[in-house]
């Protein structure tokens, strides 16, 4: 959020590497801090339009026995329909796996198909589905469509780069050597959704949606391992609720647990895009703060704080206590982060809550 003060400190000067390998690195560094899947398909399929000179491109993923469009990008069919009016043409088209196609064959075999025209018969392949381009008149040409394979070898899904294109006017085949880098982007693409299906599955605390403390841990020891390679700073704040046991003996276990959701609420609603947010244990939550160094996570941590008195809970008046510890400003080794910022909570509840400390 634009309100948020957290600092991103400039990135040090590195060895040389080449754009490809540097959009590559951009990417993989912003699947540790990005939550949205649907984000990181879009920066994917963006990024691997422009290194293969793609005019246009979508990624479906199977949903049971279909295929499905996660993501599209079409600069020409979003001035002319809008963004919000395209994806819900092509969201009412999903295609069934058994429906000869294109992207199905490439789902179903796991084979990358590199085509001049995609309309050419194909008398003993794969046939082109007419109805994608039929509903947004619009008309394929040369195509790279890749799987979205999981390690284990399962393929979850399907990138299509559309109409490489020379000039603004001139369509021309995608070249052999557009496929490797494709190829890395539809790796990237595969683990994202992947990540993101496990994610949901085994990560998220029920009764809040947030993260769960399995999660928390898992993301501060990934975390440490880029301040480690990188050098970005990391922060964590942990939060407990004050008198939480007052609540739960005056409105019992459901006016607690309506508290616990509201609070969730507030989290993410006070929270940026990368800021990881997570429920610990019982009232307790941890959050951490990517590249930020510890004054922006005392910024934050005292915005969380005041929004928490401020909202109108229906069993009256609640207040948290907030603990911040940042690596390296509060201590050098990774495996004390989460530790330190635990100590700084409890500070903050000794000295009476409602407030923030800092190691």
């Amino acid at each position: 959020m634009s309100e948020l003060n957290d600092v991103t400190p400039a990135l040090e000067p590195g060895p040389y590497r080449t754009p490809l390998e540097d959009s590559l690195l951009d990417i993989t560094t912003a699947m540790s801090a990005e939550p949205s899947v649907e984000a990181l398909l879009n920066r994917i399929l963006e990024e691997a339009r422009v290194f293969t000179g793609a005019e246009a491109g979508m990624i479906l993923l199977i949903e049971g026995d279909h295929l499905k469009c996660a993501v599209i990008q079409n600069d020409l069919l979003a001035t002319r329909y809008g963004t919000g009016e395209l994806r819900r043409r092509l969201q009412t088209l999903p295609l069934p796996l058994s429906e000869p196609s294109l992207a199905t064959h490439v789902a179903l075999t796991g084979a990358t198909l590199n085509l001049e025209d995609a309309y050419a018969s194909h008398l003993v392949g794969p046939i082109f589905n007419h109805a994608l381009d039929d509903t947004t008149e619009y008309r394929t040409r040369s195509l790279l469509a890749l799987p979205l394979q999981t390690t284990a070898g399962t393929v979850i899904g399907v990138m299509e780069l559309i109409n490489a294109r020379r000039e603004p006017d001139v369509i021309i085949p995608f070249g052999t050597e557009t496929e490797r880098p494709a190829r890395s982007y539809a790796s990237l693409a595969a683990v994202a959704v992947h990540r993101g299906i496990l994610d949901e599955a085994n990560f998220k605390d029920t009764l809040t949606d947030l993260y769960n403390r399995r999660y928390l841990s898992l993301r501060v020891d990934e975390e440490a391992g880029r301040y480690k390679r990188f050098g970005h700073p990391v922060s964590v704040v942990s939060m407990d609720l004050d008198n939480f046991d007052r609540i739960n003996r005056k409105a019992g276990q459901p006016g607690g647990d309506a508290v616990l959701r509201e609070i969730g609420v507030l989290l993410r609603r006070n929270s940026r895009r990368f800021t990881v947010v997570a429920r610990d244990r019982g009232d307790d939550f941890g959050i951490i703060l990517p590249d930020t160094a510890r004054a922006g996570a005392v910024t934050y941590a005292e915005r969380i704080k005041s929004a928490v008195e401020r909202h109108q809970f229906e069993h009256g008046t609640v207040t948290a206590s907030l603990g911040v510890a940042s690596l390296p400003d509060s201590v050098t080794a990774p495996e004390e982060l989460l530790g330190a910022a635990y100590q700084s909570v409890a500070d903050a509840k000794r000295r009476g809550g409602n407030r923030v400390a800092v190691l």
